[in-house]
């Protein structure tokens, strides 16, 4: 009696075990696909963290075709700390997606179409639009240009304050080496020739919503940025860094290691703009090079052409030639007829 007693006992034990497994697997399951749901993508994926910033997809499709891409973030990164003379310590996520809606969804705002790419320092995320017509070449130049911000989100607080948004804006330019400006085919030599080219001043806070304005923005502060780099070299931004980081302001560093202040830098750029010089080379990227090309295709042709001018010069001069000893004939006969 006792042992049977002690089997149906172990029998309801097992009984109540194998209930409690399957129920906890189906609450597991229950809670994966709460996940996944809440989740608002479809396969999103996360990558290791790199210098503090993980990378996530709205799809797998993005994950595959990018990751060329993602895998230039970290060294780039390092080659950002090495040019700005800062460390980049602050911890965050790079999110690709490939629609309007969830772009809106992960900024948490409406952004004008022609956004491709937000960093938000405050949500800690850089946020970019894959759009179809995009190579990952050109995803990677939108990148490298959040990057640069988020790379100057980690300035001192006393330095980045001070930042005006044209810098901010011409320092990511500067390093993408493309933006919104090159997709409006902005020509600021026109702008100039029009004398309808904003002051530096008015990007000091704000980007126009209006897609041509902005691009003149982004065009204008990348110009300056450049001329400053090209005159003085790469390490000027370090050195202004520097600088506002010991309580100088962003004027008073430019003339510690400049000698001048942005003004006059401003009206220098301004001044190389105003030329009719300057928009031919806007219009036409390739010019110099279609006139070296020009030439050379010309060369052959005017060479033949002054060959033929030589023959014909010469067939005349033959033929007065030939005139001139016909008559001398002729005047030695009629000079011995009248002998």
């Amino acid at each position: 009696m006792m042992i049977g007693q002690q089997r149906r006992v172990m029998h309801q034990c097992c009984e109540i075990l194998t209930n409690t497994l399957y129920k906890a697997i189906i609450i597991a399951v229950v809670l994966a696909l709460d996940l996944l749901a809440a989740s608002d993508c479809s396969a999103q994926m996360t990558t290791p963290d790199q210098v503090g910033l993980r990378v996530s997809y709205q799809n797998s499709d993005l994950a595959r075709d990018l990751s060329v891409v993602v895998a230039t973030i970290e060294p780039e990164l390092f080659e950002l700390e090495t040019a700005l003379g800062i460390k980049i310590s602050r911890s965050g996520e790079i999110y690709f997606c490939s629609d309007l809606e969830d772009f809106s969804r992960k900024l948490q705002f409406e952004p004008p179409d022609w956004y491709n790419a937000v960093a938000q320092d405050s949500l800690k995320q850089i946020v970019v639009w894959v759009k179809p017509n995009q190579s990952p070449a050109m995803v990677s130049k939108v990148l490298s240009h959040e990057l640069m911000h988020w790379a100057l989100f980690s300035l001192p607080p006393a330095v980045a304050k001070q930042l005006p948004l044209w810098l901010h804006e011409g320092l990511a330019e500067m390093w993408s080496d493309a933006g919104l400006s090159n997709t409006y085919e902005v020509s600021l030599a026109w702008e100039s020739l029009q004398n309808r080219l904003p002051r530096l001043n008015s990007y000091k806070n704000n980007f126009s919503d209006e897609p041509y304005r902005a691009a003149v923005g982004y065009a204008l502060s990348k110009e300056v940025v450049v001329y400053l780099r090209n005159n003085y070299g790469n390490h000027l931004f370090r050195q202004l860094f520097e600088a506002m980081a010991n309580g100088r302001t962003l004027d008073q560093a430019l003339i510690d290691n400049t000698g001048l202040s942005i003004v006059t830098h401003e009206l220098a750029v301004r001044a190389n703009l105003n030329s009719w010089w300057r928009f031919v080379q806007e219009m036409h990227p390739n010019f110099f090079l279609l006139v070296v090309v020009s030439i050379l295709f010309l060369i052959p042709a005017v060479m033949r052409r002054r060959r033929m001018h030589k023959l014909a010069i010469h067939k005349a001069w033959q033929t007065q030639e030939d005139a001139l000893d016909i008559y001398d004939e002729q005047g030695d006969n009629i000079s011995d007829e009248k002998g």
